[in-house]
């Protein structure tokens, strides 16, 4: 049994362009309305809040809540449809996969806010450990070296604050020096602003696109 490595290069079926065009909408989205979101909760702090309290709080603080809350579901919709023409155009299964679940996840911490305690603490592991693997995968599209570097450096880089968080949660340096929020943000932004640079990156595609030769292998 053969198994796709890496992506297929599909002349007649090049969805990559629109798959581009949903990734940077996604994140761009989510950016405005987190900053729209914070400046209609009185007394947030980026350093002490996270992004979830944006739209978790009992009683929720409105329009705070509902702003983030759709952002996020939205999100995660608009990514899942990207991953869906990444595959129709034979783009790389792993990193579609890795991508899908971290959209999934978003859905989950949009349709279950903080309060809901640990259902919502499982999908914002599952956005941002999947995400981070997701960046790390997406070389397999066949990007240039450039891009390639950024996204190993910005997933990795991701990926180890993750696995630093789940060491040592409780007495974590990097959390202590810059706040629950701040570190959050450190593990999320580069994250989705790696995103909205491959959606760029895809959206303006041409004769650098490299061909990936069909080949026996893994995903």
């Amino acid at each position: 049994m053969k198994f796709q490595r890496g992506s297929i290069f599909r002349p007649e079926k090049d969805y990559y362009k629109e798959a581009g065009i949903l990734l940077l909408i996604s994140c761009l989205q989510f950016f405005l309305a987190v900053n729209l979101a914070e400046t209609q909760f009185p007394g947030y702090s980026i350093a002490k809040n996270t992004l979830s309290d944006l739209g978790g709080t009992l009683p929720p603080v409105e329009p705070s809540a509902m702003i983030f809350n759709l952002s996020v579901i939205i999100m995660g919709i608009l990514v899942l449809a990207a991953v869906y023409l990444i595959l129709k155009s034979g783009g790389c299964r792993l990193f579609s996969s890795c991508l899908a679940i971290a959209a999934a996840g978003a859905l989950g911490v949009g349709l279950f806010p903080s309060y809901t305690g640990s259902t919502h603490a499982f999908f914002s592991v599952i956005v941002f450990l999947f995400g981070s693997l997701a960046v790390i995968f997406s070389y397999r599209l066949g990007l240039n070296i450039p891009m390639v570097v950024v996204s190993l450096v910005t997933g990795l880089f991701s990926l180890m604050l993750i696995l630093s968080f789940a060491v040592i949660y409780g007495n974590n340096p990097f959390a202590a020096y810059l706040g629950l929020g701040g570190a959050e943000r450190f593990i999320a932004y580069p994250t989705l602003l790696y995103i909205i640079g491959l959606g760029g990156y895809l959206t303006s595609r041409g004769k650098d696109w490299v061909r990936i030769r069909f080949t026996k292998g893994y995903w």
